[in-house]
């Protein structure tokens, strides 16, 4: 029998053991596998930076799964909710009573309402274009709860008047019925470009296999795996066609993408950057040009690596009118769940920062920042970051530590979207359902709702409302925090048998174990191993994230193996006298 879970920031004599540990770090990674739709819970603690002069503000809670989020004005913005199909209106850090825009989604797995951009025009007017899975039948949920056919992946344009999102005009109309019954890679995040036009990244929609996604026998490209572009009224951009004049090849700026959480125009440049997301490996940041050809579904990541195995190289891509093919400016062998990209056009978080790009993950919670080279077309790694880059000189992170130099903040719970704010600060949007800024310690809010910022050696300062919630846990959990009942283990990272140490771990019956997660990523303790039927019943931690702890008492003796649901080839062994 094991009792109620706790999570808990780790004590330092246990820091001092998992410096210890770390000689484990030699061990290769062998054979993994990845969990999908992994989603970081918020910090205990907070959100924390690395800068101390920068703090981090909670400006609201009490979103339903937010998406995307669009500024109309100082303090006042639109959040799309992805299960509601609810735009909501946020002032001053304050929900309003009515939403702005209430619409029917198809929900399952990665569908809903996804993506929002704003575009004041000459006339005094203000378009807003929203992205969403349409509901076959005017109910929320109905692809889940019904089976019902979504009826599309559309992209729609609105009038923003006194508070409300009328006027709805339909511009591009895309199918959601995936090929392998999964609701998944609709992708929807949407930007208007320094050319006025409107940019659209779509995922390949649960499995789609089109020339578009390579496959040279396959069906002809229908809209999907990519990034399309329109004018604002929903005409196709004249000019030179980049694919081809013909419908829907007129639509693509790029094709060949997977799925996609984040895109965003250098502030500098012009330049198109999105994040894409591979499958069991090879999550990617890329410059996009037009024509541009990620290679998807024959290459992800560093065409070189072939992580698909797939044997192939961009040679047997499909290309067509001025498509051509481009290695990603980073790769990660595994996994982060890259969601949200933005540059930061504005010095008011320092002039080190401006024009840097940010990045969110929704795997860990952790925001990253990166410097580009001074011609502005690739990821530097030559300065402006803290600790060892040496090992970036390839473009691909082999290892999670790897991503190191580069982490910004951390504990954002999964990160859905990130913006730069009419203030000239930083947003980030989580998955939670709070709103968080970023700004100098100076100008941030002393209440009760402002998270800690702090340095990379300094322990993280508590809010009032997480004090709340540390002290609504149950007072057994707290007992066994603190009566020197358990025994410390450390969460190391991808090594396989060598992942938690100790490993075997032996205690006696009654006695609790508290896993330190002491890697870069999120892990979980989950018993059993993959794919066993039973796997996950007898106990489940979730999502560990990065510096995070979760303790387990065991009441009965035996033998309990366990493994990272997210990287089964994670495993461990606990035997109870």
């Amino acid at each position: 029998m094991v009792k109620k879970i706790y999570f808990k920031v780790f004590a330092s004599s246990t820091l001092c053991l998992l410096l210890l540990l770390l000689s484990y770090s030699n061990y290769s990674i062998v054979n993994l596998s990845y969990g999908a739709y992994i989603k970081a819970p918020l910090a205990p603690s907070g959100p924390t930076l690395k800068d101390d002069k920068l703090s981090v503000e909670k400006v609201t809670d009490g979103l339903d799964i937010p998406t995307s989020m669009a500024f109309l004005g100082p303090n006042d913005l639109l959040v799309t909710e992805k299960e509601t199909g609810k735009v909501i209106h946020i002032i001053n850090g304050q929900i309003q009573d009515e939403p702005a825009l209430d619409v029917a989604v198809a929900n399952s797995i990665e569908r809903g309402l996804l993506g929002i951009a704003m575009a004041k025009q000459a006339d005094g007017k203000t378009y807003v274009f929203i992205s969403y899975t349409e509901s076959g039948n005017d109910e929320d949920s109905s692809d889940v709860e019904d089976n019902v056919e979504p009826e599309g992946n559309r992209l729609y344009r609105y009038e923003y008047v006194d508070g409300q999102l009328i006027n709805p005009v339909l511009i591009i109309d895309l199918t959601a019925a995936p090929e392998n019954d999964r609701g998944e890679h609709n992708g929807g995040k949407i930007r208007i470009g320094p050319d006025n036009n409107v940019y659209y990244i779509v995922g390949e929609v649960g499995g789609h296999r089109t020339q578009a996604q390579n496959i040279e026998d396959g069906p002809e490209p229908n809209g999907l795996g990519g990034v399309l572009r329109i004018t604002q009224d929903g005409q196709i951009v004249p000019g030179d066609a980049i694919f081809g004049d013909e419908s829907p090849l007129d639509l693509y700026y790029a094709m060949g993408i997977r799925n996609s959480f984040g895109m965003d125009f250098d502030s500098v440049t012009g330049n198109l950057w999105d994040t894409e997301n591979g499958p069991d490996t090879g999550d990617e940041i890329n410059l996009v040009y037009p024509g541009f050809n990620s290679g998807w579904s024959l290459i992800q990541g560093l065409s070189q690596n072939d992580l698909l195995e797939n044997d192939v190289t961009p040679d047997d891509l499909v290309y067509f009118g001025q498509g051509s093919y481009a290695e990603p400016k980073l790769s990660w062998v595994t996994p982060i769940g890259i969601t949200a990209l933005k540059f930061l056009d504005s010095d008011k978080l320092g002039t080190q920062y401006q024009n840097n790009m940010f990045v969110g993950d929704i795997n860990n919670g952790l925001l990253y920042r990166f410097v580009l080279n001074e011609a502005r077309d690739d990821i530097s790694f030559d300065s402006g970051y803290t600790g060892n880059t040496a090992l970036l000189a390839d473009k691909e992170v082999n290892d999670p530590k790897e991503n190191q130099p580069f982490i910004f903040g951390q504990g954002f719970g999964g990160i859905t979207d990130i913006e730069v704010g009419p203030d000239g600060f930083l947003y980030v949007l989580s998955y939670t359902g709070s709103l968080f800024r970023i700004a100098p310690s100076t100008e941030a809010s002393t209440t009760a709702t402002t998270a800690s910022s702090t340095s990379p050696d300094d322990s993280a300062t508590i809010t009032e409302n997480n004090q709340a919630t540390e002290q609504s846990e149950s007072e057994d959990d707290q007992n066994v925090a603190q009566d020197g009942n358990s025994i410390p283990a450390v969460i190391l990272g991808l090594y396989a048998d060598k992942s938690y140490s100790p490993n075997p771990i032996t205690i006696e019956r009654g006695q609790t174990i508290t896993w330190y997660n002491g890697d870069t990523i999120s892990h979980s303790v989950t018993s059993g191993l993959d794919n066993d039927d039973n796997a996950g019943e007898a106990f489940d931690s979730k999502a560990i994230i990065p510096n995070q702890s979760y303790g387990l008492r065991f009441d009965d003796t035996g033998d309990y193996p366990y493994y990272c649901f997210y990287h089964p080839s994670m495993v461990g062994v606990v035997i109870v006298e």
